[in-house]
Protein backbone atom coordinates (compact mmCIF):
# COMPACT_ATOMS: atom_id res chain seq x y z
CA UNK A 1 0.00 0.00 0.00
CA UNK A 2 1.15 3.45 -0.76
CA UNK A 3 0.90 6.01 1.45
CA UNK A 4 1.23 9.77 0.47
CA UNK A 5 0.59 13.56 1.63
CA UNK A 6 -0.38 15.34 -0.98
CA UNK A 7 -0.19 19.18 -0.84
CA UNK A 8 -2.86 21.19 -3.46
CA UNK A 9 -1.79 24.81 -4.05
CA UNK A 10 -5.22 26.35 -5.19
CA UNK A 11 -7.83 28.32 -3.88
CA UNK A 12 -10.75 25.91 -2.51
CA UNK A 13 -14.14 26.33 -1.74
CA UNK A 14 -13.39 25.35 2.33
CA UNK A 15 -15.03 27.65 4.05
CA UNK A 16 -13.69 26.74 7.53
CA UNK A 17 -10.58 24.70 8.66
CA UNK A 18 -8.32 22.96 11.30
CA UNK A 19 -8.31 25.30 14.77
CA UNK A 20 -11.50 27.01 13.41
CA UNK A 21 -13.73 26.20 15.91
CA UNK A 22 -12.90 24.79 19.59
CA UNK A 23 -14.87 22.43 21.76
CA UNK A 24 -14.85 20.70 25.07
CA UNK A 25 -16.10 18.22 28.01
CA UNK A 26 -14.69 18.68 31.51
CA UNK A 27 -12.26 18.24 29.18
CA UNK A 28 -13.34 21.63 27.40
CA UNK A 29 -14.75 22.75 23.99
CA UNK A 30 -15.66 25.88 22.92
CA UNK A 31 -17.84 26.49 19.26
CA UNK A 32 -17.85 29.13 16.59
CA UNK A 33 -14.86 31.70 16.35
CA UNK A 34 -15.29 33.31 13.36
CA UNK A 35 -13.55 33.27 10.17
CA UNK A 36 -10.02 34.63 9.03
CA UNK A 37 -9.91 35.90 5.54
CA UNK A 38 -7.34 35.97 2.93
CA UNK A 39 -5.33 38.76 3.15
CA UNK A 40 -6.11 41.31 0.84
CA UNK A 41 -3.19 41.80 -2.17
CA UNK A 42 -5.12 45.00 -3.65
CA UNK A 43 -6.80 48.04 -1.92
CA UNK A 44 -5.42 50.77 0.49
CA UNK A 45 -4.71 47.76 3.49
CA UNK A 46 -3.67 44.69 3.04
CA UNK A 47 -6.18 43.29 6.18
CA UNK A 48 -9.95 43.94 5.20
CA UNK A 49 -11.82 46.50 7.67
CA UNK A 50 -12.42 45.52 10.75
CA UNK A 51 -10.49 42.46 10.65
CA UNK A 52 -7.86 42.23 13.22
CA UNK A 53 -6.39 39.35 11.13
CA UNK A 54 -5.99 37.69 7.84
CA UNK A 55 -4.27 34.23 6.21
CA UNK A 56 -1.88 33.67 3.06
CA UNK A 57 0.22 30.73 1.47
CA UNK A 58 3.32 30.01 3.35
CA UNK A 59 6.89 29.82 2.28
CA UNK A 60 7.51 27.30 4.90
CA UNK A 61 5.34 24.75 7.34
CA UNK A 62 6.77 22.25 8.91
CA UNK A 63 5.29 19.75 11.33
CA UNK A 64 5.73 15.97 12.09
CA UNK A 65 2.72 12.99 11.02
CA UNK A 66 2.97 10.62 13.63
CA UNK A 67 0.08 8.14 12.75
CA UNK A 68 -2.95 7.77 10.37
CA UNK A 69 -5.86 5.30 10.34
CA UNK A 70 -9.59 4.51 9.61
CA UNK A 71 -12.01 4.68 12.05
CA UNK A 72 -15.76 2.95 11.82
CA UNK A 73 -17.24 5.35 14.30
CA UNK A 74 -15.63 8.55 16.29
CA UNK A 75 -12.70 7.12 18.49
CA UNK A 76 -13.57 10.10 21.22
CA UNK A 77 -17.32 9.17 20.92
CA UNK A 78 -20.68 10.10 19.68
CA UNK A 79 -20.62 13.61 21.62
CA UNK A 80 -16.62 13.86 21.09
CA UNK A 81 -15.93 14.14 24.93
CA UNK A 82 -13.78 11.45 25.46
CA UNK A 83 -10.86 11.30 27.13
CA UNK A 84 -8.74 8.44 25.68
CA UNK A 85 -8.95 7.87 21.98
CA UNK A 86 -10.69 4.68 21.30
CA UNK A 87 -9.40 2.69 18.75
CA UNK A 88 -11.53 -0.40 18.88
CA UNK A 89 -13.23 0.43 15.62
CA UNK A 90 -9.78 1.66 13.69
CA UNK A 91 -7.51 0.27 11.63
CA UNK A 92 -4.00 2.33 11.50
CA UNK A 93 -2.84 2.89 7.62
CA UNK A 94 0.48 4.83 8.55
CA UNK A 95 2.81 4.77 12.18
CA UNK A 96 5.82 6.41 12.61
CA UNK A 97 7.06 6.38 16.06
CA UNK A 98 10.06 9.11 15.50
CA UNK A 99 9.19 10.82 12.18
CA UNK A 100 11.62 13.16 10.80
CA UNK A 101 10.09 17.11 10.04
CA UNK A 102 9.01 17.42 6.82
CA UNK A 103 7.87 20.53 5.10
CA UNK A 104 4.66 20.76 3.29
CA UNK A 105 5.60 23.55 0.90
CA UNK A 106 7.94 21.71 -0.55
CA UNK A 107 5.57 19.40 -1.99
CA UNK A 108 2.47 22.02 -2.95
CA UNK A 109 0.97 19.97 -6.17
CA UNK A 110 2.89 17.34 -5.97
CA UNK A 111 2.93 14.40 -3.28
CA UNK A 112 5.53 13.70 -0.15
CA UNK A 113 6.89 10.13 0.59
CA UNK A 114 6.91 9.15 4.16
CA UNK A 115 9.56 7.09 5.60
CA UNK A 116 7.23 4.92 8.19
CA UNK A 117 5.02 1.96 8.06
CA UNK A 118 2.16 1.84 5.66
CA UNK A 119 -0.63 -0.87 6.12
CA UNK A 120 -3.53 -1.80 4.06
CA UNK A 121 -6.22 -1.49 5.68
CA UNK A 122 -9.04 -4.65 5.74
CA UNK A 123 -12.04 -4.82 3.99
CA UNK A 124 -14.80 -2.17 5.28
CA UNK A 125 -16.66 0.97 5.64
CA UNK A 126 -15.24 4.27 7.59
CA UNK A 127 -16.29 7.59 7.94
CA UNK A 128 -13.84 8.57 10.60
CA UNK A 129 -10.29 9.02 8.99
CA UNK A 130 -7.95 10.65 11.46
CA UNK A 131 -4.07 12.10 11.49
CA UNK A 132 -1.72 12.15 14.18
CA UNK A 133 0.34 14.87 14.11
CA UNK A 134 3.59 16.48 16.68
CA UNK A 135 1.68 19.68 18.27
CA UNK A 136 4.43 22.02 17.16
CA UNK A 137 4.54 23.96 13.41
CA UNK A 138 7.31 26.19 11.83
CA UNK A 139 6.20 28.51 9.58
CA UNK A 140 7.04 31.64 7.33
CA UNK A 141 5.31 33.36 4.47
CA UNK A 142 4.67 36.61 2.90
CA UNK A 143 2.43 38.54 0.50
CA UNK A 144 2.65 41.52 -1.94
CA UNK A 145 -0.75 44.34 -2.02
CA UNK A 146 -0.11 45.25 -5.66
CA UNK A 147 -1.86 49.18 -5.02
CA UNK A 148 0.69 50.12 -2.15
CA UNK A 149 3.23 47.84 -3.93
CA UNK A 150 4.52 46.93 -0.14
CA UNK A 151 5.65 42.89 0.12
CA UNK A 152 5.05 42.11 4.29
CA UNK A 153 6.88 39.33 5.75
CA UNK A 154 7.34 37.44 8.47
CA UNK A 155 10.37 38.68 10.95
CA UNK A 156 12.22 37.83 13.81
CA UNK A 157 10.27 37.67 16.78
CA UNK A 158 7.48 37.06 15.20
CA UNK A 159 7.26 40.57 14.00
CA UNK A 160 6.20 41.63 10.26
CA UNK A 161 8.87 43.38 8.23
CA UNK A 162 7.90 45.44 4.95
CA UNK A 163 10.19 45.03 1.88
CA UNK A 164 12.65 43.24 3.77
CA UNK A 165 14.76 40.86 1.63
CA UNK A 166 13.33 36.94 3.13
CA UNK A 167 10.80 35.20 4.84
CA UNK A 168 11.75 34.39 8.56
CA UNK A 169 10.87 31.45 10.06
CA UNK A 170 8.90 30.93 13.90
CA UNK A 171 7.59 28.04 15.92
CA UNK A 172 4.41 27.89 17.53
CA UNK A 173 3.66 24.71 19.66
CA UNK A 174 -0.10 24.03 19.88
CA UNK A 175 -1.00 23.14 23.52
CA UNK A 176 -4.45 24.50 24.68
CA UNK A 177 -7.46 26.20 22.48
CA UNK A 178 -8.66 28.34 25.00
CA UNK A 179 -7.21 30.15 28.20
CA UNK A 180 -7.69 32.20 31.42
CA UNK A 181 -6.17 29.12 33.25
CA UNK A 182 -8.15 26.04 32.23
CA UNK A 183 -7.11 23.40 29.53
CA UNK A 184 -9.56 23.61 26.57
CA UNK A 185 -8.17 20.41 24.76
CA UNK A 186 -10.00 19.96 21.39
CA UNK A 187 -12.36 21.58 19.21
CA UNK A 188 -14.87 20.47 16.65
CA UNK A 189 -17.15 21.12 13.46
CA UNK A 190 -14.69 22.67 11.44
CA UNK A 191 -15.95 22.61 7.86
CA UNK A 192 -13.47 21.13 5.49
CA UNK A 193 -13.98 19.35 1.94
CA UNK A 194 -16.08 16.16 2.03
CA UNK A 195 -17.65 16.97 5.89
CA UNK A 196 -16.29 18.18 9.17
CA UNK A 197 -12.80 17.80 11.27
CA UNK A 198 -12.45 17.76 15.10
CA UNK A 199 -8.80 18.17 17.05
CA UNK A 200 -7.84 17.25 20.15
CA UNK A 201 -4.28 18.26 21.84
CA UNK A 202 -3.12 14.61 24.13
CA UNK A 203 -0.54 12.88 25.18
CA UNK A 204 1.78 10.93 23.36
CA UNK A 205 -0.50 7.82 24.09
CA UNK A 206 -3.49 9.53 22.76
CA UNK A 207 -4.84 10.61 26.60
CA UNK A 208 -6.86 14.29 26.28
CA UNK A 209 -6.34 16.85 29.75
CA UNK A 210 -9.39 17.50 31.82
CA UNK A 211 -9.77 20.86 31.60
CA UNK A 212 -7.94 21.59 35.47
CA UNK A 213 -5.12 19.53 33.90
CA UNK A 214 -2.78 22.55 33.38
CA UNK A 215 1.35 22.88 33.14
CA UNK A 216 2.23 26.41 32.78
CA UNK A 217 -0.97 27.78 31.78
CA UNK A 218 -1.75 25.24 29.46
CA UNK A 219 -2.90 21.10 29.10
CA UNK A 220 -0.60 19.31 30.85
CA UNK A 221 -1.25 16.69 27.69
CA UNK A 222 0.38 18.12 24.99
CA UNK A 223 2.88 15.85 23.13
CA UNK A 224 0.22 15.28 19.89
CA UNK A 225 -2.62 16.81 18.04
CA UNK A 226 -5.16 14.49 16.36
CA UNK A 227 -7.76 15.45 13.85
CA UNK A 228 -10.55 13.65 13.10
CA UNK A 229 -12.76 13.65 9.93
CA UNK A 230 -16.51 13.44 9.65
CA UNK A 231 -17.51 12.22 6.24
CA UNK A 232 -20.58 13.26 4.60
CA UNK A 233 -20.61 10.12 2.71
CA UNK A 234 -18.23 7.28 4.51
CA UNK A 235 -16.28 5.30 2.22
CA UNK A 236 -15.60 1.44 1.80
CA UNK A 237 -12.40 -0.05 1.49
CA UNK A 238 -12.09 -2.92 -0.96
CA UNK A 239 -9.61 -5.54 -2.03
CA UNK A 240 -8.76 -2.88 -5.11
CA UNK A 241 -7.93 -0.29 -2.56
CA UNK A 242 -4.17 1.10 -3.16
CA UNK A 243 -3.84 3.91 -1.52
CA UNK A 244 -5.00 6.20 1.83
CA UNK A 245 -4.19 10.08 1.31
CA UNK A 246 -4.38 13.34 3.37
CA UNK A 247 -4.38 16.21 1.29
CA UNK A 248 -3.28 19.46 3.05
CA UNK A 249 -4.78 22.59 1.45
CA UNK A 250 -2.18 25.25 2.13
CA UNK A 251 -3.07 27.92 -0.33
CA UNK A 252 -4.02 30.85 1.99
CA UNK A 253 -3.93 28.86 4.65
CA UNK A 254 -0.99 27.76 7.12
CA UNK A 255 0.52 32.04 7.78
CA UNK A 256 -1.80 34.22 9.63
CA UNK A 257 -0.48 38.23 10.00
CA UNK A 258 -2.07 39.96 12.66
CA UNK A 259 -2.75 43.70 13.44
CA UNK A 260 -1.93 44.67 16.94
CA UNK A 261 -2.63 48.22 16.64
CA UNK A 262 -5.42 50.14 18.15
CA UNK A 263 -7.23 51.52 17.09
CA UNK A 264 -6.77 48.92 13.77
CA UNK A 265 -5.12 50.36 10.86
CA UNK A 266 -5.51 47.34 8.21
CA UNK A 267 -1.10 47.04 8.59
CA UNK A 268 0.26 43.52 9.86
CA UNK A 269 2.56 44.09 12.33
CA UNK A 270 2.57 40.39 13.68
CA UNK A 271 2.74 36.67 12.55
CA UNK A 272 1.95 33.43 13.53
CA UNK A 273 0.98 29.87 12.55
CA UNK A 274 -2.41 29.73 11.35
CA UNK A 275 -5.05 27.02 10.08
CA UNK A 276 -4.75 24.60 7.15
CA UNK A 277 -7.15 22.38 5.46
CA UNK A 278 -7.50 19.36 4.08
CA UNK A 279 -9.18 15.50 2.97
CA UNK A 280 -8.38 12.32 2.88
CA UNK A 281 -8.82 10.08 -0.11
CA UNK A 282 -8.60 6.64 -1.06
CA UNK A 283 -7.56 5.57 -4.54
CA UNK A 284 -8.81 1.75 -5.63
CA UNK A 285 -7.68 0.27 -9.03
CA UNK A 286 -9.89 -0.26 -11.62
Amino acid sequence: MKLQLKCIARITAVTCSLFSTVCYSETLEVTAVSEVVACQTSGANPIRAGDEDCRTTPSVFETTIYEMGLCASHPFGTDKKGITFDNSTCTITYSDSAPNTVDLVDSIGGTLGLTGISTMPPPGTYGYPYLVMGPSFTVAGSFTNSTTGDTYRSAAGRLVGINTASDVSNTDTLNNFGDNGTCYSGYKGAVVTGGTMDGFIASGTLVRSEKTQLTGGNCANQARLIAVMNLTTPFTVTSKTYSVRFNFLLTDFGVQFIDTSSPLDGIPNEFASAPFSGYFTILNAD
